[in-house]
């Protein structure tokens, strides 16, 4: 079968099952499963292709709305490349905001950082791959996150400055010291989760979207924690929803933090939280 035939079915079947992108997801799959680029499946229309099967296979758990990211086993952040499976959140572009405010805070500083709820590591590693004397440590409840996060440790080149710690934030204080937390939670009220895509809420671990009945147990703890193992040169840098800013800038106010500030994403809205020591 040729190429332009595979690509018109592919299309067709993804459309048929709801899917917006299936012009694009269907030339990315195909690439995916010939193990090409997609300049090629474009340019290479009429090319005939003895096996299939396989590209099939990748469709229907496409139609089925399973995220291209999972499908392919990848995700693009901040420049780098990195492995994603169903045991971590797809990092996201709003997740960049939070990264290169703290980048540019941290420079060339030798401090040691926290990465809560660390998944695939995004986060961190991207920190690291951008600051050449900072260390950080992964940290997670899932043991299957964590290896996600040293397999894209690994791959990325920073594997000597990361570290992993398994531990339950909500019931336990992480071992060590650090200059500075940086972290994506679980904030996402159970109600919301029920109206998200069926992209996220049926293939994105659960654990890692639900924030408590009013989204704010991971924010309210960390916040506490950070108060028992943060240097009195500190920096505290979190993601929140769209409707979370002004509560858990309250939050941290209450807990005697300093200099607490919001950050505005591309889109105007308040996406990161900031709060640091005069020293930092």
């Amino acid at each position: 079968m040729k190429i332009n035939d595979l690509l018109i079915q592919g299309t067709e079947l993804l459309k048929q099952n709801g899917i917006t992108t299936c012009v694009l997801d269907a030339q990315l799959l195909l690439a995916h499963y010939l193990k090409v680029d997609k300049l090629f499946v474009i340019n290479n229309r009429k090319t005939d292709l003895a096996e299939w099967e396989g590209y099939f296979d990748l469709l229907s758990r496409r139609a089925k709305h399973e995220p291209m990211a999972y499908i392919l086993g990848k995700k693009e952040f901040m420049s780098l490349d990195f492995y994603v499976d169903n045991n971590v959140l797809i990092p996201r572009p709003d997740t960049e905001t939070l990264v290169e405010y703290v980048i540019g805070v941290i420079k060339n500083k030798r401090v040691n950082v926290l990465d809560i709820g660390t998944g695939s590591g995004c986060i961190g590693i991207s920190v690291l791959a951008n600051c050449k004397h900072c260390k950080v440590t992964g940290l997670d409840v899932s043991d299957e996150a964590l290896q996600v996060a040293v397999r894209n440790a690994e791959n990325n080149k920073v594997i000597r400055r990361f570290k992993t710690l398994k531990c339950d934030i909500l019931n336990e204080v992480p071992e060590g010291e650090y200059n500075a937390i940086v972290s994506n939670p679980p904030y996402i009220p159970p109600k919301v989760i029920e109206t998200l895509e069926d992209d996220v809420k049926n293939f994105e671990p659960y654990h890692a979207l639900y924030g408590g009945e009013d989204g704010f147990d991971f924010y309210k703890k960390i916040s506490d924690t950070g108060k028992k193992i943060l240097t009195d040169k500190y920096l505290m840098a979190l993601e929140v929803g769209h409707d979370q800013g002004e509560k858990v800038m309250e939050i941290l106010k209450k807990d005697g933090y300093e200099n607490i500030t919001a950050i505005k994403d591309l889109a105007g809205i308040l996406r990161v939280v900031i709060a640091h020591s005069s020293k930092f």
